[in-house]
């Protein structure tokens, strides 16, 4: 059977799985940044919430840190401790990676460590999930996910390779979610 030509054109126009916003037009100003244990950014949703971000840079359960994102290059992030970076040396080392071992833990302070990373997120993804770096999306979490009495916990980069396609054994891979901020300083999910 063959379709009729004037019919091609709505084909390629048909509306796939619909992004509910913008994705870059939300992820401006300031925002909380919470943590998803989620391997798949097109399934990931809030419900996925494990913990937030706090004004160190580090997992918390629900100490929320508000975070604000530069308008122009190099869109850094920055708490009221300082400007937020993978490059603090005083910061632990992610040991258990075979290819992040020399990869420092992700912090926030008023400190100038040499290093200028950019976050952006993609269009097209249902929710404005934080990436850095060449297309990447995911972070690497060591231990359990935190309850009330669990101390900060670092972040890491994911890194991978042929010799570990995933974070290490005790690890777990996570995703952050820009969730943009009202004039009480909620975050609106």
């Amino acid at each position: 059977m063959m379709l009729p030509l004037a019919i091609l054109p709505l084909l390629f126009t048909l509306p796939g799985p619909a992004a509910s916003q913008d994705a870059t037009q939300e992820f401006t100003g300031s925002g909380e940044i919470h943590v998803l244990n989620s391997t798949d950014v097109w399934t990931a949703t809030p419900a996925d919430r494990v913990g937030c971000l706090n004004v160190n840079g580090q997992l918390t359960l629900d100490d929320c840190a508000v975070f604000t994102r530069l308008d122009d290059l190099p869109y850094t992030l920055s708490t009221a401790a300082g400007n937020c970076s993978f490059g603090n040396p005083a910061m632990p080392t992610n040991t258990d990676s075979v290819y992040g071992r020399n990869a420092h833990a992700w912090s926030c302070a008023d400190e100038d460590f040499g290093t200028v990373e950019y976050y952006y997120t993609i269009n097209g993804l249902n929710y404005p999930f934080i990436c850095t770096g060449d297309v990447d999306c995911y972070y690497d979490m060591v231990g359990k996910v935190p309850t009330e009495d669990t101390a900060p916990m670092p972040v890491w980069q994911f890194f991978w390779g042929s010799e570990q396609f995933d974070v290490p054994p005790g690890h777990w891979r996570v995703l952050w979610l820009w969730v943009k901020v009202n004039g009480t300083g909620q975050g609106q999910e």
